[in-house]
């Protein structure tokens, strides 16, 4: 329950109250004095616990974004971890990274763009090239011996390209970096409120005592 519903039940009570005591019984009900200051401290104090939900809820999504982007570049990574396992070494070898650099470059592009679903397409469709690739070689020692080099890399690449598929915010980190310096000076402001708010409010009280 918000402060300012509980606060208000209270001075709806003590209204009440004030309309049966006997002198007042025809006069118009009177609010408490201090009502209007009371209630706008509430409603500062209201404003600011909505600030820190909005400011909490904009880290989350930010988080979120962030790690979905770092899930892209981590399946760019095996991508091209792939490939140097395949470049540099026997012809053959070389043969299949060539065959499937266009593979490569399609996953990169992918990437770059944060694309979640073009990612997890290119990503296993670079595997599964290369395994063709590897497949197609005649001499089956030198076949053996590139499937036995490049078969954890494409595993790997697999597996992470169902993670990428999943990661939908990897476009979003700068609009939610916004959103979070948004909520940050918003929640600024309303913590300034609340001080000038509770002064007058006590202030008022003083007055009624003093």
């Amino acid at each position: 329950m918000k402060i300012r519903t509980a606060a208000t039940a209270v001075l709806v009570a003590a209204t009440a109250l004030t309309a049966l005591a006997p002198s007042q019984a025809f006069a118009a009900p009177q609010a408490p004095p201090c009502t209007k200051k009371n209630i706008a401290y509430l409603d500062a104090q209201n404003h600011h616990e909505d600030a820190e939900a909005k400011v909490t809820a904009a880290e989350q999504a930010l988080d979120r974004a962030r790690a979905d982007r770092a899930t892209l570049d981590r399946t760019g990574d095996l991508g091209r971890h792939l490939q140097n396992k395949l470049t540099g070494g026997p012809r053959q070898s070389s043969d299949v990274a060539t065959a499937t650099m266009s593979e490569y470059y399609a996953l990169e592009d992918a990437v770059e763009k944060h694309d979640a679903v073009a990612t997890a397409d290119a990503a296993v469709k670079l595997a599964d090239t290369t395994d063709k690739a590897i497949k197609a070689i005649k001499d089956e020692d030198m076949q053996r011996h590139i499937q036995e080099k490049a078969e954890r890399p494409a595993k790997l690449l697999r597996e992470q390209a169902e993670k990428a598929r999943s990661a939908t915010e990897a476009p979003n980190v700068e609009a939610r970096q916004a959103d979070l310096d948004a909520a940050r000076a918003e929640l600024t402001k309303a913590a300034k409120a609340v001080r000038p708010a509770r002064d007058s409010y006590r202030n008022c009280l003083d007055k009624l005592v003093n």
